[in-house]
């Protein structure tokens, strides 16, 4: 039987509609559903098959309304923290009355019960300090929303939810990837969305299950932060990320085409490694000595410089330091062409890393990493086999360094 697990994450969980958009997209079906916090209620979503209705709540609604009018326009995280201290002093979370009801109007009960999908969710019981593991067949109907509410009550952010007389809060205070519940439901199989989020993640009690992990290799903001931009950038990402981990899209940070990194690989691979040995003045007792210490330079001291990781990852570092943006899909022709524009573009009228003055220089004020590329792309552009300061460079910021050789190489 195969699971989809969702982790907890607050607003983070808007990348969740963009893993459930792909899943539709490669058609995976699932039996069971389970979720901690948000993906608690994700969760309901997927199981009662309401993907557009899911779309719209997170499009649509005014998340602000629900929990304090007054973060609104609060950019600064920790001003944030500050009112929801004054809640904790106050010993109780931001009223969440609201939010019940914003719950109760987006779960369909009847479309949930007659689902096929099986459906758990991960609260924790202050009162007596245990966990509650919640199946849809194990309790009544009309209490299966109120431990969604329970379950994504993240005190002291969020007042504590009472049921039957015990307080409850939310799912993350004991698993925020219930990966262990899925498999208490029969689970053989998982596909897991971890929002790398707070909230403890415990281990796998089963190696014998497959489990597929959908994690963000970028910054998804952080969890109180509702605005409408971020929420579409994260669902995007969360598209993205699912159709890489099933191999229908390629790379890491960013997203290429399918086979286009490869095509790029083809194309540049053997003028990058036979450059990045000519640049780095490869034969020189000196520079090996300094270099052997690097994983990357020993693989291309001992000519074993064939995959394709390097490259990728010079290349997606570039588009991080020229800040392209993350969440499109890109042709690998299109992403050189704006890493090159963007290169170009750069005004760097500072002069080139003096060498001998790097260790009087504030790295963090005065060095910055655009600064950093360029001056090794200029540093490569004088008509010398090999220099000592292009060398040097080349140990000091291996990384920034083959970013520029990829500039070079493609240049």
């Amino acid at each position: 039987m195969k699971a989809l697990v969702l982790a907890g994450g607050g607003s983070k969980g808007s990348y969740e509609m963009g893993v459930w958009k792909a899943l539709r997209k490669l058609n995976i079906k699932f039996d069971i559903v389970t979720g901690t916090s948000i993906g608690a209620l994700n969760g309901a979503l997927v199981v009662q098959n309401s993907y557009f209705r899911g779309m719209r709540l997170w499009l649509k609604t005014d998340f602000y309304k629900l929990f304090g009018s007054e973060l609104k326009d609060i950019s600064d995280f920790k001003k944030k923290i500050k009112i929801y201290s004054k809640n904790v002093i106050n010993q109780s979370g931001i009223d969440t009355e609201s939010y019940e009801k914003f719950v109760k109007r987006w779960i369909n009960l009847n479309k949930i019960y007659k689902s096929n999908i099986d459906f758990g969710i991960v609260t924790y019981n202050l009162s007596n300090r245990k966990p509650r593991l919640i199946t849809k067949n194990k309790v009544p109907r009309d209490k299966l929303c109120d431990y969604i509410v329970a379950s994504t009550s993240c005190f002291p952010a969020l007042d504590m939810k009472e049921i039957d007389g015990d307080k409850y809060v939310d799912g993350g205070y004991y698993d925020n990837l219930p990966i262990n519940l899925a498999i208490d439901m029969g689970a053989t199989s998982v596909v897991a969305v971890d929002l790398q989020s707070i909230g403890i993640v415990r281990d796998v009690k089963d190696s014998s299950v497959d489990v597929t992990y959908i994690t963000p290799n970028c910054d998804l903001g952080n969890f109180l932060v509702f605005d409408k931009k971020t929420i579409k950038k994260n669902i995007a990402i969360g598209y993205n990320d699912t159709m890489k981990a099933f191999n229908e899209l390629d790379g890491e940070y960013f997203t290429f085409k399918k086979n286009d990194l490869n095509k790029n690989y083809a194309k540049y691979g053997n003028d990058f490694a036979y450059i990045a040995k000519r640049m780095i003045g490869i034969n020189t007792k000196r520079t090996l000595n300094q270099l052997t210490s690097i994983s990357f330079y020993r693989r291309l001291i001992k000519n074993s410089f064939n995959d394709k990781k390097t490259m990728n990852k010079s290349l997606e570092l570039l588009g991080e330091i020229f800040e392209i943006p993350n969440y499109k899909i890109y042709d690998i022709d299109m992403f050189n062409h704006i890493l090159k524009m963007k290169f170009s573009n750069y005004e760097d009228n500072d002069e080139l890393i003096d060498i001998n003055n790097l260790k009087k220089l504030n790295f963090n004020k005065t060095i910055n990493r655009k600064h950093i590329v360029k001056s090794i792309y200029k540093f490569m552009l004088k008509p010398v086999e090999y220099h000592k300061e292009l060398s040097d460079l080349s140990v000091l910021f291996p990384k920034e360094f083959m970013g520029a050789l990829y500039l070079y190489t493609i240049s």
